[in-house]
């Protein structure tokens, strides 16, 4: 066997693993992507000059019609243009939800392992079977995934989430109900629970691998938020960060809010789709005053200032 790094390695298998690991150190720079389109040009490589078009600050219509045209050569073309979101050469967003929105599952292995995926910022999933689908999102381990949105027509078990994604910081749960514990994440900072039927047993299951890293909260309810689920989310020791999105709050929420430790660490409170009551708009003002920290409060269309 021979040791790496001898001469016998392909350069240009050395210089795009640098180009690469360079990228995943700093995915939102558009340098790295700049170095590998420039790269990739010189071997007549199409996306280096979709890397390129994509850079610019703004397209001409010829331009704009080119960037379209790249995206179907062979070498680029994953997924319809729906279900994507591109940016500097690769896809930034992707959705993959239940079959009424594709007409045929996607082989998610196949497209993970697709070179357009190499940097994937955000995925929403909710194909079925969503455990397979999970376990096919593990095994790949994107290094550059960032967000993850899980959709689930039912119970969902929170073990499946998985725990071999590096850069993992944003968890989304869009489920009517959960069993089990969501496991360890070790850069998560922001979680969003929409729709889960949340009682006080919950609130360990959900928080407790994870309560000190949680800097970002959002609750999107149908109805009145309950206040077990409020408490368990202002209880956060971390927590600077809160939005609710909900049919109507009013006295329970502020209470919940009065008696929470976040109150003076809290930088940004999002109300604007909360259904705050005007009564209960009033007394948050006045609770602002002992909010030492809190930059940004927002009610209704518009910020406090």
């Amino acid at each position: 066997m021979k040791a790496a790094g001898r001469d016998d390695e392909d350069p240009e298998a050395v210089a795009v693993a640098a180009i690469e690991r360079a990228i995943d150190g700093a995915p939102d720079d558009p340098r790295g992507y700049a170095v590998y389109g420039d790269f990739l040009s010189q071997r007549g490589d199409p996306r280096g000059e979709l890397i390129a078009l994509q850079l610019l600050p703004s397209l001409d219509r010829a331009q704009r019609e080119r960037v379209k045209a790249l995206l179907y050569q062979p070498t680029i073309r994953c997924l319809p243009g729906p279900l994507s979101q591109w940016r500097w050469g690769f896809v930034h967003t992707a959705t993959l939800l239940r079959p009424m929105a594709v007409p045929e599952p996607v082989d998610l292995g196949a497209l993970l392992a697709h070179p357009s995926l190499r940097f994937v910022r955000a995925l929403t999933l909710g194909q079925e079977p969503l455990a397979d689908a999970l376990r096919t999102l593990g095994g790949a381990a994107p290094r550059a995934l960032s967000s993850l949105t899980v959709y689930a027509p039912r119970e969902f078990a929170l073990s499946q989430v998985p725990t071999t994604l590096p850069a993992l910081e944003r968890l989304g749960l869009s489920v009517p109900q959960v069993s089990g514990r969501l496991p360890a994440l070790p850069k998560l900072r922001a979680l969003e629970l929409a729709y889960v039927d949340f009682g006080a047993e919950h609130d360990e299951a959900l928080f407790g691998e994870n309560r000190l890293g949680l800097t970002e909260v959002k609750l999107v309810v149908s109805q009145e938020v309950e206040r077990p689920l409020l408490d368990a989310a202002l209880r956060l020791p971390n927590l600077t960060v809160f939005t609710l999105e909900a049919q109507r709050s009013g006295a329970p929420f502020v209470e919940a809010l009065e008696a929470s430790p976040a109150l003076s660490r809290l930088t940004r409170l999002d109300l604007q789709r909360s259904g705050l009551t005007e009564r209960s708009a009033r007394r948050l003002l006045a609770l602002s005053r002992h909010m030492p920290r809190l930059t940004d409060l927002l009610l209704g269309d518009a910020p406090w200032p």
